[in-house]
């Protein structure tokens, strides 16, 4: 975690949470995902092949992955930052009004 700077937590689910970071060396904002050490050593390996697929997915229209790297017990995955939320966000926000197709 050296690399990072904690900013806030933006988001915590049942196995850990997510954290707002700036990078030491590109001054840019990725999310953190921590997946703490409650998880079950079947949960630990299904996370582990989890990040095994988010590295090879390359597509504009999915949140890039940047590394990962376990310390101190727990698994962190590093994405990129969506500075306008995310999708269900989004959808809410168009209160039943369907997005345009170029959307």
């Amino acid at each position: 975690m050296e690399k990072y700077v904690r900013l806030q937590k933006i988001g915590e689910g049942s196995f850990g949470k997510a954290v707002l970071v700036k990078s030491t060396e590109d001054g840019r904002q990725y999310v953190i995902e921590i997946n703490i050490s409650r998880m079950s050593s079947k949960e630990r390996e299904e996370s582990r092949r989890e990040v095994a697929v988010l590295c090879n997915m390359k597509h504009p229209n999915i949140v890039q992955y940047r590394e990962s790297f376990e310390e101190s017990g727990s698994l962190y995955t590093v994405m990129d930052y969506c500075e306008g939320g995310d999708l269900l966000q989004r959808i809410s926000a168009q209160k039943g009004v369907f997005f345009h197709e170029e959307q």
